[in-house]
């Protein structure tokens, strides 16, 4: 008995400001970030504000953490990434496996989308056509031996309102 009551008051605060948030697949992309202190820490020297999130959910155990970007003119969020680093590309490559289902159930209507037509130009992309946002699931590897899953949701209307954040940005600091 104790021991349960030793476990339960170990999440118990986790599970509280938990609550404060959401999970990785609930993020809105487009809206702004769900917690009370998200403003409160915003780069003042940068179009946008990357933070990382502690995950819960049931996509917790693939992601532990994702990656809040948002726009700061807005406020709202326009990319949300989330990796795990994995020993192989044989590892990555079942866990991408178990990461497209969990997408599947939060994106029932995307349909994998061709290089040529892709908003990045990459694999991995996923999409509907009657929805704004899209998303990138796919393993990863760059000069080392280690493989990486990579996940992120995007939104059309928030590449464009970036890159123009960014552009402006640019401008500004060339002047």
């Amino acid at each position: 008995m104790w021991k349960n009551l030793v476990v339960m008051f170990a999440y118990w605060p986790a599970m509280l400001f938990a609550a404060e948030y959401p999970p990785l697949f609930e993020v809105d992309v487009g809206k702004a970030f769900s917690h009370p202190d998200t403003l409160q820490y915003k780069d003042t020297n940068s179009p946008t504000t990357q933070f990382r999130v502690p995950n819960y959910g049931s996509s917790a155990t693939l992601f532990p953490e994702y990656t809040i970007s948002y726009l700061n003119k807005s406020n709202k969020v326009a990319i949300v990434t989330a990796e795990k680093a994995t020993s192989s590309w044989k590892e990555c490559s079942a866990l991408q496996e178990e990461a497209a289902k969990l997408a599947e159930t939060v994106f029932p209507d995307y349909k994998s989308t061709p290089k040529e037509y892709s908003q990045l130009k990459s694999s991995g992309e996923y999409s509907s056509e009657d929805e704004d946002i899209y998303y990138v699931l796919r393993c990863q590897g760059h000069y080392g031996p280690f493989a990486y899953l990579h996940f992120q949701m995007r939104s059309k209307s928030q590449d464009s309102e970036l890159k123009a954040a960014w552009e402006d940005f640019f401008k500004s600091r060339n002047r």
